[in-house]
């Protein structure tokens, strides 16, 4: 199973906050592996349930 390492860093703008996450693979194999299983969408639906608990 491939592993990813992930940065996220918080700053302050606009009266809000800036998320950025910076992920990093071995290989660009790798990361299209974890695409297809679906990566992109599962940190989507967790970002946007973050966003929904902030708002909350």
């Amino acid at each position: 199973m491939p592993t990813t390492a992930t940065r996220v860093t918080l700053t302050e703008r606009d009266g809000g906050t800036r998320m950025e996450m910076l992920s990093v693979f071995d290989t660009r194999d790798q990361m299209e592996q974890l695409m297809k299983m679906g990566m992109e969408d599962g940190l989507r639906e967790a970002v946007g349930q973050m966003d929904g608990l902030l708002a909350g």
